[in-house]
């Protein structure tokens, strides 16, 4: 489809997007009152609300020396508190459990907010670590373990096909997205239009959806998730996922003030966020200039396709020289690597080094062949010292996990393997990771934005490191996105106040 035909199917859409907002007016956003006192008490700290206004405290909170909600009191009885409802020893089988998943979070804003006080119902947020390109259908697809997804977006290139799909009509029909129905609230997607317009709009008719739908369950594991996220963090940075997540802090209080601790929440996202602004790029003048045709099919050995739909961090281009094409794109000043499938191997290739990524039986190996393109000579050469390395060079996986959570990339190996073997049924032939500050994507879409204050898609960490906090228990430090559930499930499981498995 061509970027005009894209144009007037997205401006029909929104048409329609917006008649869906011409609703009622918009209801009060949840949340409860700041406390009227807040106090120590026996080594607590007890908050006492006033929740319905009449100026008699009605409602109170018990804080730990760590911060968190241990218990809850309501003014059952008119002389003061009424009995204690300790959360910590209410079993997960007792209640229901609802996951609310979020568009676009970064670690790091999630955990400055901890520190400073907020989404203290929740034990410490743990990292999140999602698959590579760092997107929502490709990591939501493994946080329910429904993948591989169709492509990496909703435009992708059909090889059988030799042909681009209808981004539009996939997005919208969600046959990108095999985690949809596993979620008891998603918008209508007809609401998308909008994410990028007018998200506060969209954030705010998914709060109101979110409490309603969450409110009818009364057992069992409920799903619910935020894409106006992806619009409002897109277009105002940390400033505005900050207010938005202060938004969904006071929604998870209203539920558990209501459910009187009766209910247990797991917040997530499904990617980050790399907090930059960022301009668009385009490679067509580069590989015109090395004797590529920008093309819609592949019909002669010089045609390459690039999918350019969303704003994101990466870019994957289709080609039958793959070798040619990647090293064409890696001397743009915006490319930080390029990687494409050889034989039986991932090759990774910045300006300097070229390094081979092999898939073993017991992990992966990373074999240099100039330079260090993902910057892990120090990090195996400390795995080796340890006994972790074979000599073959295949490195214990869950080693390397640990070794890079912190690393600027995190879990690479994995990552880049399975973004050309297991993410998604057509992915592209190379990917160009960018630098942050520069993006690729739809000319029409960076029109429409205006702004583009941060996005997504790369392997760096910010990119790369969402969150999950849990009323459940105490999650391990950090864990890819498929592991979440699991843990989530021992977590219920585990008696109460106990660590999780190492």
């Amino acid at each position: 489809m061509t970027s005009a035909a894209f144009a007037r199917r997205i401006a029909a859409v929104g048409v329609l997007g917006l008649g869906l907002a011409a609703g009622p007016g918009c209801a009060p956003r949840p949340g409860l009152p700041a406390p009227v006192s807040v106090r120590p008490l026996n080594g607590e700290t007890k908050l006492t609300f006033d929740v319905d206004g009449d100026g008699h405290a009605d409602y109170w909170q018990f804080r730990g020396p760590d911060g968190r909600v241990r218990a809850l009191a309501y003014a059952d009885d008119p002389t003061g508190p009424g009995p204690r409802i300790e959360l910590d020893e209410i079993p997960a089988s007792a209640c229901p459990h609802f996951i609310i998943a979020l568009d676009g979070v970064p670690f790091e804003v999630v955990a400055d907010m901890y520190r400073d006080g907020h989404f203290r119902l929740f034990h410490p947020p743990a990292k999140l670590i999602c698959g590579y390109p760092s997107m929502t259908d490709l990591a939501l697809a493994e946080m329910f373990h429904v993948g591989p997804c169709v492509g990496f977006e909703a435009l992708y290139f059909d090889r059988q096909a030799n042909r681009l799909s209808d981004g539009s009509a996939v997005y919208l029909s969600g046959r990108n997205s095999p985690w949809l129905p596993q979620m008891d609230y998603r918008c209508s997607l007809w609401w998308d239009v909008k994410v990028y317009l007018d998200p506060q709009a969209v954030f705010d008719h998914e709060l109101r959806g979110i409490a309603d739908t969450l409110s009818g369950v009364e057992s069992g594991r409920a799903c619910a998730y935020s894409v106006g996220t992806a619009g409002l963090g897109t277009r105002g940075g940390r400033p505005a996922i900050e207010k938005y997540l202060e938004a969904i802090d006071r929604l998870c209080e209203q539920i558990v003030y209501e459910r009187r601790g009766q209910v247990k929440i797991t917040l997530t996202a499904d990617h980050g966020h790399n907090l930059v602004p960022c301009r668009r790029v385009s490679f067509d003048d580069t590989l015109k200039a090395a004797g590529y045709r920008p093309a819609s099919s592949l019909r002669d050995p010089q045609d390459v396709v690039t999918i350019s739909y969303g704003l994101v961090t990466y870019a994957g281009l289709h080609t039958r020289d793959p070798a040619g094409v990647a090293a064409c794109l890696v001397k743009h000043p915006d490319v930080e690597f390029v990687c494409h499938p050889a034989d039986d191997t991932i090759i990774v290739m910045d300006q300097v080094g070229r390094a081979r990524v092999r898939r073993t039986a017991t992990g992966f190996a990373y074999d240099v062949q100039t330079g260090d393109p993902l910057k892990l000579a120090a990090i195996i050469a400390e795995l080796h010292g340890a006994g972790k390395v074979a000599e073959d060079g295949s490195i214990d996986d869950a080693a390397l996990f640990v070794a890079t959570v912190e690393h600027e990339y995190p879990d690479p190996l994995r990552r880049l393997w399975e973004a050309f073997h297991r993410q998604a049924l057509n992915p592209p032939d190379v990917i160009a990771n960018l630098r942050d500050g520069a993006c690729h994507g739809s000319r029409f879409f960076y029109a429409m934005v205006g702004t583009v204050a941060s996005t997504h898609g790369s392997l760096n960490r910010m990119n790369s490191t969402a969150f999950a906090l849990t009323m459940l228990g105490e999650l391990p430090p950090a864990l890819r996105t498929k592991d979440l559930l699991p843990a989530l499930e021992a977590a219920e499981q585990r008696p109460p106040g106990s660590p999780p498995q190492k």
